[in-house]
């Protein structure tokens, strides 16, 4: 027996639309009392976040003691801590 789909009612999508509308005509109910509780670790972590934000990104101290060992020629390379350190790299 064959089924010709052309002539079968297209009842499912209806009862579909009705679910939706269904859905749809739900009030949305808000409540103001939802409430938040944060752990006292968590509001650890969050003052200590704040305080690594306001740490600057460049050390002002440390340039300037650099820049000037380079001006008068007394910065020196040691070529073997560096090798040193970009081995311990990989």
């Amino acid at each position: 027996m064959k089924i010709d789909v052309t002539s079968m009612s297209p009842i499912g999508g209806v009862q579909a639309a009705n679910r939706l509308s269904q859905v749809e005509k739900k009030p949305i109910s808000i409540s103001e009392s939802d409430k938040v509780a944060v752990s006292e670790k968590a509001q650890v972590y969050q003052a200590l976040l704040q305080k690594v934000k306001e740490i600057p990104d460049v050390r002002e101290e440390k340039v300037r003691t650099l820049s000037a060992q380079i001006e008068r020629g007394e910065f020196q390379v040691d070529g073997q801590k560096i090798a040193d350190k970009l081995l311990l790299e990989f």
